[in-house]
């Protein structure tokens, strides 16, 4: 049976291109602002899943070349309530998944968002999950809201189901330059990690609030392909019956490498090739390459860096 009766709507920093939204039936995604240079000025856009703006490569230089100019800012709750409205206008339901509320204020306006439409339209539910990730992290469970609707699960069902697997999704990656996550508060313990010698590649994972948390430091990618592959094995849970998401700013030589290491290795159902787009690539830069999957539930981390700890020991 499939529920087409509410609607499945993510958070631009889902990071799903727009043949990835028709596939799995995304039914849109809620734009936020970036200010970005204008030759002596600066100007807001709207932020989009797609290189509209700018290409990928040149998009990437521009950002490393004006650290400091480029921001981000999400929706207002007004914004969001005009977005959101036509759905409920034309009978439908509305799933929303907002980035994780420890990274950005959008759950909470969406929240708001969530008062004003329920009051003018009070036979219509609008339900906010807050993912608790970022990135292709959030994309994987925008992807999972729209299965269990075609499965046939209720908005609440479905809403139920995302808050019980969202502290199993896992991004094990490596980053060339933390200064992006690091100025935008995602990541936890930053300064340990900070001037490290040329080629050396944090290794990070989410913790419980959807920050990253360096958790080593490998030199050079070839021990960065073996580190993800291998702490993949060990986190991953049925990696037969999931796709994995590798994604990359500007390295697509090197997720094209890491994605037939985990093919041949780890055999997951599917591996999709995902770009991070201007709204989320503000926020990390240059040089990540990573892979995002459901794993073992994240809590404390301790795990998590026992694993890391082995694995680089035994490369």
């Amino acid at each position: 049976m499939t529920n087409k009766n509410y609607a499945v709507i993510g958070d631009v920093l889902c990071d799903l291109s727009e043949d990835l939204r028709k596939r799995f039936g995304v039914d849109g995604y809620l734009k936020g602002h970036m200010t970005v240079p204008a030759g002596k000025e600066e100007r807001e856009l709207p932020t989009t899943l797609d290189w509209s703006y700018m290409p990928q490569t040149e998009f990437y230089a521009h950002l490393k070349a004006n650290k400091k100019v480029y921001k981000t800012a999400p929706a207002s709750a007004e914004e969001t309530v005009e977005y959101l409205e036509p759905f409920l206008a034309a009978g439908r339901d509305v799933l929303i998944l907002s980035i994780s509320s420890k990274l950005s204020v959008s759950y909470n306006l969406m929240l708001n968002a969530k008062k004003t439409l329920e009051a003018k339209y009070p036979n219509r539910k609008v339900i906010v999950v807050d993912s608790l990730k970022y990135s292709s992290g959030l994309g994987l469970l925008v992807i999972k809201a729209c299965e269990l609707r075609d499965k046939g699960l209720t908005i609440e069902e479905n809403a139920a189901e995302l808050d019980r697997v969202k502290s199993t999704v896992h991004q094990m990656g490596a980053m060339d330059d933390l200064f992006f996550v690091a100025s935008k508060g995602r990541i936890t313990h930053a300064k340990a990690f900070m001037g490290t010698l040329v080629g050396v590649k944090p290794m990070g994972d989410f913790n419980a609030d959807g920050m990253v948390t360096v958790l080593a430091k490998v030199k050079g990618y070839d021990k960065a392909y073996k580190a993800i592959v291998e702490y993949i094995k060990r986190t991953i849970v049925e990696p037969e019956n999931q796709i994995i998401i590798v994604a990359q700013t500007v390295r697509e030589k090197h997720q094209a490498i890491l994605a037939k290491m985990i093919e041949e290795q780890i055999k997951p159902k599917e591996i999709i090739l995902s770009d991070i787009y201007p709204a989320d690539g503000i926020n990390v830069g240059p040089g990540l390459l990573a892979a995002y999957y459901y794993g073992t539930p994240i809590t404390d981390l301790a795990r998590e860096t026992e694993v890391i700890k082995q694995v680089i020991e035994g490369i």
